[in-house]
């Protein structure tokens, strides 16, 4: 990007754009040269001043973030700003910079805006940030439904009801299910805080599974128990998570 970068605001909220500016007079580099309270304005002031970046909220009178984009002739690059979390996958579908959650902070401000500046981000790293980014987005909606995980260039979400058993991998996890196996950039402790424990169980320091894909139990000799699930899996439930499991159980 060049060095000195133009802007344009887009939020029916005067006191959201007055926010951004606000954050904005800590980057000198960007200038915002308009402002647009609706999507008609929007696509006329972008199409005729072609800024290089955009401040976009999703939930507007008359026409959302995501019908001005369908209207653009010139496509700047794009930070959302919205109250609403649950845009976030079809945000970055339109290769949006970041996805700002209201209310923000000047610091997570601050991030967005050096994600924008720095143009030595790699292909590699940013599909990293935007799993990150829909992992930490998904925090503000109580239990997930699904989780984000790599596949090669592509974000997919893996349904929670489709995971079987979930198993550590260093700093990762392991999510297992009937339609294979998907490597999770959150470790198992991250992965289990952010979980319904009426649905997964932690059974191991290395393994969390799904209640309802337990077959059975059996001991395994040493005060713990091997759990066959339904999808033939065993997984070993220690001797230290044994007592939480059977009070769930009987």
């Amino acid at each position: 990007m060049k060095k000195n970068i133009t802007a344009i605001l887009v939020d029916d909220e005067p006191l959201a754009r007055k926010l951004v500016k606000e954050y904005l007079l800590d980057f000198p580099a960007i200038r915002v040269i308009g402002e647009c309270k609706n999507g008609r304005q929007a696509i006329k002031a972008i199409n005729e001043c072609k800024p290089d970046l955009m401040f976009l909220d999703i939930r507007m009178p008359g026409m959302d973030g995501f019908e001005v984009l369908e209207h653009l002739d010139h496509l700047p690059r794009i930070i959302f700003t919205t109250a609403y979390g649950d845009y976030a996958l079809k945000a970055f579908e339109m290769n949006a910079v970041d996805y700002l959650l209201k209310p923000y902070d000047r610091k997570r401000f601050s991030r967005a805006i050096h994600k924008v500046l720095d143009r030595n981000l790699r292909a590699g790293d940013e599909i990293e940030r935007i799993v990150a980014m829909l992992q930490h987005t998904k925090l503000h909606e109580g239990y997930p439904a699904c989780i984000f995980v790599r596949v090669g260039r592509k974000i997919v979400s893996v349904q929670l009801s489709d995971i079987a058993w979930i198993e550590a991998d260093g700093d990762y996890s392991q999510l297992h299910t009937a339609g294979g196996t998907h490597l999770c950039n959150l470790s198992l402790n991250a992965l289990e805080r952010r979980l319904d424990r009426s649905r997964f169980l932690r059974v191991h320091r290395s393994y969390i599974i799904a209640s309802n894909s337990i077959e059975h139990l059996a001991g395994d000799g040493e005060g713990g128990y091997i759990a066959l699930l339904k999808d033939k899996s065993r997984v070993k439930i220690s001797r230290t998570y044994a007592a939480k499991i059977r009070q769930y159980i009987w």
